[in-house]
């Protein structure tokens, strides 16, 4: 029989290309609208006749490896669908994506570990995912903003097969699908897709790596790699769970008959991931330690505020995390799984309690506001382990077991199926209910029409989309225009830009970002913040060109402001107590500065004359 996992990959890898084809032929048209958005429903409908029919026919190894295929082809075909019609990726250019977009560029044409604004220090944000968008998009010489979305969707659906093939080492096929599906229902926010793929590779290496499966661990090798993927693709999850894993490694190698190899199994899974993730650990460390980091870990919204008990919610999906809860803690003696899962989920509380504390403290969160997305996930999957490990038991009382468990397995599997389609359908598709708002399956907002709400470089809007909500132009076009006619198409200025989407579409090194939470700690925001603020209160212009080139992180050769009546600002946004910096026009000597004050919505860009 062809093994399960390979069977998943053949069908997504064929799948892919087929959902672009099909969306390209058929040319569904508006996403907006239903008939155009029931389309994914559909195509879900006809997975599922045929997994059922499948089902009756093929043994149940065989068809899982069917169902998780199809399942990741339907997920690319409907994200897809989703962004029919925009250019840009899920989320647009706002906020994160914005800053994603930006690191993509920004790796489009350097190779290094790099800020993703200001290029001359290394990143501090996991750069693997923007890497490989930026790398393929001069590979294939395209702009990075306009590959993210793609590469959103390969992620997503990826994540389908990924977490299949490593729980099917642990669990047999329909299981290992079945406890797939609740990481997509507990989180698939597709901006977030890369996460969404950590995530659901996260708790299976773990536990195939680290605790004691019945199939046996998972080598040292592949085990290494994927926690250095891990760490450089986004190490949060590895943060909230590190105590858990510590102590699942002391009670592993209090077990085992064979401690020594344990613990040479333990140190070689470490070093691979190390080696793995250097190129930006190593960096970071550097330059931590030769120029020292200012850590912006006071973000207050997101999830910070969210119940730390989801599991009491009046939904579906909580009744099933009540569930985990209840099976890792009475199986944690009794089934393989459930004393792992449980560190794990305990691990994550941990840490949110203990940056609770420090954000009462100090203001300082660390990721506290995204614990949630690993909690739920685990008690979900661990709310399914449950019902399995249950479930023979149940059966055994009933008249006929033998005869009914085959077809109530089956029944039950497909139902999760569509459970899960369904959900994902409503939270993607534009046309499946109004934008922007609380879906039941998360705890944060799922917005499905910021793809189309930002313009792109000379102005233009995506084709669909509605017209109310528009994100104002920034005017990328003729700010480009405006720069290149004083220094030349292949210049690269310093700029200090009142939006972080100009760093998406240029070249150009920023000399801070806008946003002071979201800001990397190597780029010591408020240190520069003070050098601005200090520059600001130049009045002589001599001084200010002069001193303005010469600033402790370096020249500014190109300040993008916002125009009022009396000043030219540059104003920051987050949570931190800093105000708007304002400039003067008489601060920008014209033998020095050239100054453009006729572009759109009150855009003012001054540009510092060759030498």
């Amino acid at each position: 029989m062809p093994n399960p996992a390979l069977v998943a990959l053949l069908i997504w890898l064929a799948s892919l290309p087929t959902a672009v084809f099909a969306v390209h032929l058929f040319k569904p048209g508006d996403p907006f609208q239903l008939r155009t958005a029931l389309v994914p429903l559909a195509a879900a409908g006809a997975i599922l006749v045929i997994v059922g029919f499948a089902s009756w026919r093929w043994r149940a190894e065989l068809v899982s490896g069917i169902a998780a295929g199809l399942f990741a082809g339907w997920a690319a075909f409907t994200l897809r669908l989703a962004l029919n019609g925009t250019p840009f990726g899920f989320s647009g250019l706002g906020s994160d994506a914005g800053r994603l977009a930006a690191m993509a560029n920004r790796y489009s044409y350097t190779w290094h570990s790099s800020d993703g604004i200001v290029p001359s220090v290394p990143s501090h944000y996991p750069p693997l995912f923007p890497w490989l968008v930026g790398r393929t998009a001069a590979l294939i010489h395209t702009p990075a903003w306009q590959l993210l979305g793609p590469a959103e969707i390969i992620a997503l659906s990826g994540a389908v097969v990924a977490a299949f093939a490593l729980w099917r080492r642990l669990v047999p096929g329909p299981v290992a699908l079945a406890v797939t599906l609740p990481v997509l229902l507990a989180f698939a926010l597709p901006q977030k897709a890369y996460e969404v793929l950590v995530l659901a590779v996260f708790a299976p290496s773990a536990l195939a790596a680290f605790g004691r499966p019945p199939r046996g661990r998972l080598h040292w090798l592949p085990a290494g790699l994927i926690g250095g993927l891990i760490i450089a693709m986004y190490w949060a999850y590895l943060a909230y769970t590190v105590l858990g894993i510590a102590a699942l490694i002391v009670v592993t190698w209090r077990a085992s008959p064979e401690r020594s190899r344990y613990l040479r199994h333990v140190a070689l899974i470490i070093a691979v991931a190390v080696v793995v993730s250097s190129w930006y650990l190593v960096p970071y460390a550097a330059w931590a330690i030769t120029h020292g980091v200012q850590e912006m870990d006071m973000y207050r919204g997101g999830g910070i505020s969210a119940s730390p008990l989801p599991f009491l919610a009046m939904t579906p999906l909580a009744v099933l995390e009540f569930t985990g809860l209840a099976g890792l803690i009475w199986y944690r003696g009794r089934a393989w799984w459930a004393a792992p899962l449980l560190l794990l989920t305990a691990s994550t509380y941990a840490y949110w309690l203990l940056y609770l504390v420090l954000f009462i403290v100090s203001g300082h969160t660390g990721t506290l506001q995204d614990t949630h997305r690993l909690i739920e996930p685990l008690l979900a999957m661990s709310g399914v382990l449950t019902v399995v490990q249950a479930w023979p038991g149940v059966i055994r009382r009933l008249a006929a077991a033998r005869t009914v468990w085959p077809g109530v397995a089956a029944a039950a599997l497909c139902l999760l199926m569509a459970w899960t389609a369904v959900g994902l359908w409503q939270a993607w598709v534009p046309g499946a209910g109004a934008s922007a708002r609380r879906h039941p399956l998360y705890t944060t907002p799922v917005d499905r029409v910021a793809a189309f709400k930002y313009a792109l470089p000379d102005g233009s809007y995506p084709g669909f989309g509605p017209q109310a909500g528009r994100i104002p132009w920034f005017p990328v076009g003729p700010i480009q225009a405006a720069v290149r006619s004083v220094d030349g198409p292949d210049a690269r200025p310093v700029t200090l830009s009142i939006s972080e989407r100009l760093f998406a579409f240029v070249r150009w090194p920023g000399y801070i970002g806008v946003s002071d939470t979201a800001a990397g700690a190597t780029t010591q925001w408020r240190s520069r913040y003070a050098a601005l603020a200090q520059l600001s209160r130049i009045t002589s212009p001599a001084e200010f060109g002069d001193r303005s080139a010469h600033t402790p992180f370096g020249p500014i050769d190109v300040f993008i402001l916002h125009r009022s009546r009396t000043r030219w600002t540059w104003p920051p946004h987050g949570t931190l107590p800093v105000k708007a910096i304002g400039f003067t026009r008489s601060q920008f000597d014209p033998a020095v500065f050239a100054v453009f004050t006729d572009l759109p919505n009150h855009t003012v860009v001054v540009v510092r004359r060759p030498r």
